[in-house]
Order: structure tokens, then C-alpha cells, then sequence
């Protein structure tokens, strides 16, 4: 029995990439580096898209993901090439890698791995792109597209299946954001962006999936696994845990990485348990940190992209086992003195009220109020703040008049209209025009609320919006249809918020049942 090994790097992740002279390798690289190899372990690497060309290709391949078909398709010819009976295959990725992986995997199951002996290297490309297109993107029937094409089997006769599959902070998104429209519609094609199953099948043995916790870049959405019909199958094993830090604080690439060793040194002891031959001298080199520096990876570039909470769970002792990493407790509990608090978290009793200012310069106002969907609330806002030199209350602004202050207004909700036509007949509700305010069922500068339960990321480029609300003045009875965190903002378009001065002061109470 041989183990097969497929690593596939992050999105402009190499093997040799550094920082100021500072190698700084991923969790991917670091795991294939700590892999024995020999006559019964063999493996691959695959470095992730954005990593060829001139600085132009490598940008736009790396920005909408281009190149990712080519990377699983690269990692199933080798393993058809390697593969024997009673093999146990082992797939590791980490962000767009980790889609690479999952969708091999999804490959694999689908179609099985073809007998590519005896053919030519062109013959070869021909009959992986063909089982790749029509197999399974398009789910095709194999007598459709492959009748008579020979296959491997495992040592009962059967396709293989996949033994191992361990990711960090899957990135499905590829493609270009419904909110940046122009770019949406020269470059984006909506039926290639898609991820095409997020379901966990059940003929992967075993899968782990470390999830960041603090990650705001929009396009960066996780993509989680859903397991449709618990419990999986007997010998089988599954977990989905959410880590501090942000992406590539999950996933390796910061020069400190004491945050990043924690979800390396978990996926390792995973791995192991399952067969995987580690270099122990290796592996014993991570220094796992709970109190490690957390990055902030909102600047350059990034800072004049969207940005949004992730649907993360309530830190909360009781969820770890369930889908929360202890090492992020630990943070919580003792925080870095240079970074503290850690995700502070609030949970009203009934008949308790909460009370902070909500400043109309952040775009998103963490409050760390965990809102139960099994609870009303009543929100209650005084004071005023400023969008440059026009005070509003919390309500907003009431009148839409056409004073010179509000000139600005009218022309943005003109925009609106055709944004909200250009909605309905491209059917992207995440559109955004510039200089429309965000949330278009309030009033300009109306203290709007957030709160972080969004669907899964579909990989199409463009996360949902989690569950706004207005809040205004005075908000009676509100309950959430899931619960989440409450974030908060003044409704502003989203580029505009350098010019807003003030606060206004909230009070939540959780109403009595």
C-alpha cells in the first residue's frame, strides 16, 4: 500500500517566495517539504495560479483565478499516471489551492482515474480534458464521453476513492466581483466561476478544513464544506474548526507564522493518524502560538476592495469540539498585549441592554453582540454625526430634499435606478454602481445594522451580503433569521467614508421572552 501525495499551493504562492529576504513558504509547500518520500510515498506539487507569465498575466490569472481547470487537471494526470491497486490518495491545498484539491477530489469521485498507459502525451491531455469538461462539469455520463476508455480500480474492483483531504481557508471565488461592474462585464464568466460541489461526499475517507476566523477581504470568502446527511459513514472522519487570524494566517506566507503553525501542526497530526509518513524532525520545527502577531492584510491594493465580516461562530468555550479551534479560546481568554481584545463577544440575557458608540467613519462598527435568532431585540440610537458638513440623527436623512447638501444624494439615487435595473436583468444582486449607498433600503446615513450570517460563498467571485436591517432611531422587536454577530454602520456609499466625522450612541436590548 503506497501513499499518493497532491499539494497545491495558494493563489501567487511559490515555493521560493519571501519577504525581505525572509523565506515564507505556505502551510502546502511546508507539509509536501515534511513528506517522507521513497518506493511507498510518493508526491506532488503544484504551485498555485498567478505564479507564470509576465506581471500582468500573473496579476489578472491570480485576481479572477484563471489557470485553476489546468491545476486539477495537472494533478489528476499524475495521479492516473501513479496510481496502483490500494494506493491511498492524500489531497492538500490551501485557498484557491484547497479549491483545486476539493475539486480534484470531486474529479476523481466523478469520473474515476483513467488508464492513460500506452498513449501519447497529446492523446493523454486529450482524454483529461474531455473526462474534465464533459464528465464532470458537465456531468455527463461516462458512455457519452469515455465508453470504452480503460480506468484504474481499487484492490476490490472499485473506482478509487479518496483517502485524505485536508485544506486551509478554501477560496472558491473566481472570477470578478459582482460589485465591480465594469471589470464583471469584460472579464467575468459566470458559468466557468462556479465551484462546482461544495457537498462533502461520503467516499472521502477522511477531510479537515482549518477555517480563518478574522479574514475581511470580501473576495475572500471561505467556502465551506456541507455535510448533507450526518453522521458520515462508519470509519470515516470529518472536521471543519475555525482558527484566530486571517488567511494567510491559516494558510502560511507571513514571516510570523506562530499563528499559521497552529493550523499546520493540526492538519499534521490529522494527516498522520491517517498514514501519512511525516519527517518528525521537520514537523517538530513548528512553534504554534496562540498570542502570535495577527495580521492586517486590509492595505495596498486590498483597502480599495470590499471588505466583510466573515459568518463566523460564536466564540464560546462550549463550541470547541464542535467548530471552534482551542487555540482561539485561548486567545480570546489572553489575548496579545499588543492586540487586545480578541473578538470580544457579548450575549444578552433576556431584559439586558448594551450600550457603545457607533462611529459614522468605520465601515463596519464591530460591536461583538452575538444576536440569537431565537430572541427579539430593541435598538435605540441619540446624537448626530456628520457625512462632511451634513448632520443627520441616526435616522438618516428624512426629507430627500434638493438643498445644495443634498444635491449629491439625488444624482447617486439616479445612479441607483439603473443599478437596480442593472440587478434585475443580470440577475447579480451584489452589484454595486459608484457612489450609491450601500444598503438601498435606508435612508442616506441611516444607522443600519449587519449581521454576520450569510450564506456560503457559491465560488462564483461575489460572497452574499449578510442580513442588513435599518435601525434608525428606534428599532422595535427585531430578531434575525440566523443568528450571527451585529456589526453596524452609518448607510454611506462604500468609498465615501473618508469624510464622515461623529457618532451616534446605541443601546440593544434583548427583549424578555
Amino acid at each position: 500500500m503506497r501513499n499518493l501525495v497532491v499539494c497545491c499551493d495558494g493563489t501567487w504562492n511559490t515555493p521560493d517566495q519571501s519577504r525581505e529576504g525572509v523565506p515564507t513558504p505556505t502551510n502546502v509547500y511546508k507539509l509536501f517539504a515534511a513528506c517522507e518520500e521513497d518506493a511507498t510515498q510518493l508526491k506532488y506539487y503544484h504551485p498555485g495560479v498567478g505564479t507564470e507569465g509576465g506581471p500582468l498575466k500573473r496579476m489578472i490569472d491570480g485576481g479572477i483565478g484563471r489557470g485553476l481547470d489546468r491545476n486539477i487537471k495537472s494533478g489528476y494526470k499524475w495521479l492516473c499516471a501513479q496510481y496502483e491497486r490500494g494506493d491511498r490518495i492524500f489531497l492538500f491545498g490551501f485557498s484557491r489551492g484547497a479549491y483545486t484539491v476539493r475539486s480534484l477530489s470531486g474529479f476523481i469521485l466523478k469520473c474515476g482515474l483513467l488508464d492513460l498507459g500506452g498513449l501519447s502525451s497529446e492523446a493523454i491531455w486529450k482524454r483529461v480534458d474531455t473526462a474534465y469538461d464533459r464528465g464532470y462539469r458537465h456531468k455527463q455520463d461516462k458512455a457519452v464521453w469515455g465508453k470504452d476508455w480503460p480506468r484504474l480500480l481499487d484492490q476490490d474492483g472499485k473506482p478509487p476513492e479518496v483517502h485524505f483531504v485536508g485544506v486551509w481557508d478554501t477560496v472558491g471565488a473566481r472570477g470578478v466581483p459582482d460589485d465591480m461592474v465594469l471589470l464583471d462585464v469584460l472579464l467575468d464568466d459566470p458559468d466557468r466561476y462556479r465551484f462546482h460541489n461544495t457537498n462533502l461526499d461520503d467516499r472521502v475517507r477522511h477531510a479537515y478544513h482549518a477555517v480563518a476566523l478574522d479574514e475581511l477581504r470580501a473576495s475572500f470568502a471561505p467556502t465551506l464544506w456541507r455535510v448533507t446527511d450526518p453522521p458520515r459513514p462508519p470509519g470515516t472522519s470529518f472536521e471543519q474548526v475555525w482558527l484566530a487570524g486571517n488567511h494567510g494566517d491559516i494558510g502560511g506566507g507571513h514571516p510570523d507564522c506562530g499563528l499559521s503553525d497552529i493550523a499546520m501542526q493540526w492538519m499534521a497530526d490529522h494527516a498522520k493518524a491517517q498514514g501519512l509518513r511525516l519527517k518528525d524532525a521537520l514537523i517538530g520545527q513548528l512553534r504554534p502560538d496562540s498570542q502570535a502577531v495577527l495580521h492586517n492584510n486590509i492595505a495596498g491594493i486590498w483597502s480599495m476592495l470590499r471588505t466583510l465580516p466573515r459568518a463566523a461562530p460564536l466564540m464560546s468555550e462550549e463550541r470547541i469540539g464542535i467548530d471552534l479551534h482551542p487555540s482561539a479560546w485561548e486567545r480570546h481568554q489572553v489575548p496579545p498585549i499588543r492586540q487586545s481584545p480578541y473578538r470580544r463577544t457579548k450575549c444578552l440575557a433576556p431584559g439586558e441592554a448594551w450600550s457603545r458608540d457607533i462611529f459614522a467613519r468605520d465601515r463596519w462598527n464591530d460591536t461583538g453582540v452575538w444576536l440569537d435568532a431565537k430572541a427579539k431585540y430593541r435598538f435605540e440610537a441619540s446624537g448626530e454625526w456628520l457625512d462632511k458638513n451634513n448632520a443627520f440623527t441616526a435616522d438618516g436623512e428624512k426629507d430627500g430634499g434638493f438643498g445644495l447638501g443634498h444635491l449629491v444624494y439625488r444624482g447617486a439615487d439616479l445612479i441607483a435606478g439603473l443599478e437596480k435595473l442593472y440587478r434585475k436583468r443580470s440577475k447579480k444582486k451584489e452589484a454595486d454602481f459608484w457612489g450609491t449607498r450601500r444598503y438601498e433600503e435606508a435612508p442616506w446615513f441611516a444607522l443600519t445594522g449587519m449581521v454576520a450570517n450569510q450564506a456560503d460563498v457559491d465560488g462564483g467571485g461575489t460572497p452574499p451580503s449578510g442580513e442588513c436591517f435599518t435601525i434608525g432611531s428606534r428599532r422595535e422587536d427585531f430578531s434575525p433569521q440566523r443568528s450571527g454577530y451585529l456589526y453596524c454602520f452609518a448607510n454611506d456609499a462604500w468609498r465615501f467614508y473618508e469624510n464622515n466625522r461623529g457618532s451616534v450612541y446605541l443601546t440593544i436590548t434583548r427583549l424578555p421572552a
